[in-house]
């Protein structure tokens, strides 16, 4: 048998002893909603995307619960602590079923940053009001608050845009302009769709998913 034949066979037992135990204990909540994605978000160099494998990621976890609501109204989380000094270092995208997903990576271990969320027709500069450059139909503008913005951090993601290599629904995100505590990004859509945001922690991270049409 080849090596990839046998890793297929190991994930298939795995993936049955798993079923069989998730009857023998039975579901507490059997109408949450809460898809298990089947591919990681990738890890990215800035500017740079791959396209996903079949490795396993803890970016393939729920927070804690069950996933939030699709949504197609504004959102918001206020920040845990706005002066924490947490920073963006990273931005990844990835494919999973029936949803794309792009994480931003944070320092720390728990998420002290907030966001807000909402879907635009067009992306402008928050303040400036100037058009920002974002491949789409669609558009979902983030502000990831609590920054502080006074200082410049080393670890802080040079805004280097991301392209959506392998995702259906998403094109590329584009930082736009970090003003008074709030990083402002806009993640480009090929059309409308749902939305959901959430936080991950060890290690921090605030996770975006755009619903597959």
């Amino acid at each position: 048998m080849s090596r990839r034949a046998a890793q297929r066979a190991s994930a298939t037992a795995a993936v049955l002893a798993s079923l069989l135990l998730a009857g023998c204990q039975g579901d507490d909540d059997p109408d949450a909603e809460g898809p298990t994605p089947t591919a990681p978000a990738t890890s990215t160099s800035p500017g740079t995307t791959e396209t996903p494998t079949d490795e396993t990621s803890d970016d393939t976890e729920e927070p804690t619960g069950s996933f939030p609501p699709w949504r197609s109204d504004p959102s918001d989380q206020p920040p845990a602590d706005a002066g924490a000094g947490q920073e963006i270092t990273d931005v990844r995208t990835g494919r999973h079923d029936g949803f794309d997903r792009v994480v931003l990576d944070l320092t720390g271990d728990e998420v002290a940053l907030g966001w807000f969320a909402r879907l635009v027709d067009e992306p402008a500069e928050a303040a400036s009001g100037r058009p920002v450059e974002v491949e789409g139909e669609r558009f979902l503008e983030l502000g990831i608050a609590g920054i502080d913005w006074t200082t410049e951090a080393p670890e802080r993601y040079d805004g280097s845009t991301v392209t959506g290599q392998g995702t259906e629904v998403v094109t590329e995100v584009v930082h736009g302009v970090l003003f008074e505590g709030q990083q402002q990004i806009f993640v480009g859509l090929r059309q409308d769709t749902e939305y959901r945001v959430f936080a991950l922690d060890e290690p921090a991270r605030i996770v975006i998913d755009v619903r597959h049409p």
